[in-house]
């Protein structure tokens, strides 16, 4: 880890590069740290010519590739949930694990974001850039330590074995855009007559993407991705589903739900649900939640990252291969949305979604 640095660079980053090749021509003092917001680059391509240049100008451990979501203490405290709890850790694998979802909806629409957000989309504004992260968080191996070089190479991992679900990116994603609706007591317009949004982009507010994970602990479990704008009963938050029990004893009735674990990313909870014995009849089950409140942080997301910056502790920075690997996963989503082989549906401001996706 470098010392404190000192000086801090901030740069834009998207695949404008600008700014990074005019420090070519700069003496960069020693120690100097480059912090890039995302995106990083707009395609795996973009994304490794990005790196290539970062590195030319300072050493990787320098480089802060700033994502704030992994500063929520709630995101952090998956850690000490999975890794603190003998419980969980012998059944979180395909073994047990039915499904998992990681959904961050917002009741907010656009809110004059157009010149960033109509180029971008749901797709990469959040899965890209911030819900496969987390997914890594979820899925990965029992890091060694919380050494930035275990945690963020257990999380390389991860991303390296992902891919759209069976191999098909048509399938594996769905895309849709809200239109004039009411939410909060507010009306919003048609994305499309938004100030600043190009129509002929045809571009999403609402993408979810099925990721599989083709390693030993995860091969057939699917992993779905959704974030969305303007969303009626919006949900932020990380649901494990767990298989049912192969047999149900005979003489048992009533609820047959699975059980499910949910971390609740804001307010920042977490969720048990289990099947017990009914209050009435105990031969009748029923399904019960156990609740609790995660600590919050010291610092906000923003505080934590910046805080990591000015420490030297790039913990809760974006390692170059990572950035590629997120690009690798999602570009041929991209590339079947570009070439409208998967359609682009509708829901009203306020809804839960398009009727037809059964949400």
């Amino acid at each position: 880890m470098p010392d404190v640095p000192s000086g801090v660079f901030r740069a834009a980053s998207g695949g404008d590069d600008r700014t990074c090749t005019a420090l070519r021509d700069v003496d960069l003092p020693a120690g100097i740290v480059l912090a890039l917001e995302k995106p990083f680059g707009t395609s795996v391509a973009t994304a490794e010519e990005l790196n290539a240049l970062l590195t030319s100008l300072v050493p990787e451990p320098q480089v802060y590739r700033v994502d704030h979501f992994l500063g929520k203490s709630t995101v952090l405290n998956l850690l000490g949930l999975r890794f603190a709890n003998r419980i969980f850790e012998p059944i979180w694998n395909a073994d047990s694990v039915e499904s998992v979802m990681i959904y961050y909806d917002e009741e907010l629409g656009l809110e004059q974001r157009a010149g960033y957000y109509d180029k971008a989309g749901a797709l990469v504004d959040m899965i890209q850039s911030h819900l496969l992260l987390v997914m890594a968080l979820v899925a990965m191996e029992t890091p060694s330590s919380l050494h930035p070089d275990d945690l963020r190479g257990a999380m390389a991992q991860v991303l390296r074995a992902a891919r759209p679900w069976q191999g098909d990116a048509a399938t594996a994603g769905r895309r849709a855009r809200y239109a004039t609706g009411s939410i909060n007591g507010r009306t919003l317009p048609n994305y499309v007559d938004e100030p600043g949004v190009d129509p002929q982009r045809g571009t999403e507010t609402l993408a979810e993407v099925k990721i599989g994970i083709e390693n030993w602990r995860w091969a057939g479990v699917p992993f779905t991705l959704r974030s969305g704008k303007a969303v009626g009963n919006a949900r932020k938050e990380i649901i494990i589903t767990f298989k049912n029990v192969p047999h149900l004893i005979t003489g048992l009735t009533g609820c047959a739900s699975p059980p499910r674990l949910r971390v609740v990313l804001d307010p920042d909870r977490l969720h048990l649900d289990l099947n017990i014995n009914g209050a009435g009849d105990p031969f009748n089950l029923e399904q019960v939640t156990m609740s609790a409140e995660f600590g919050k942080g010291a610092l906000s997301p923003y505080g934590e990252v910046l805080s990591g910056i000015l420490d030297g502790d790039p913990i809760l920075s974006i390692r170059g291969d990572v950035a590629e690997q997120c690009w690798r996963i999602v570009e041929p989503v991209q590339q079947a949305w570009g070439a409208n082989t998967t359609p682009l549906e509708d829901y009203e401001a306020g809804t839960p979604g398009p009727k037809s996706w059964n949400l």
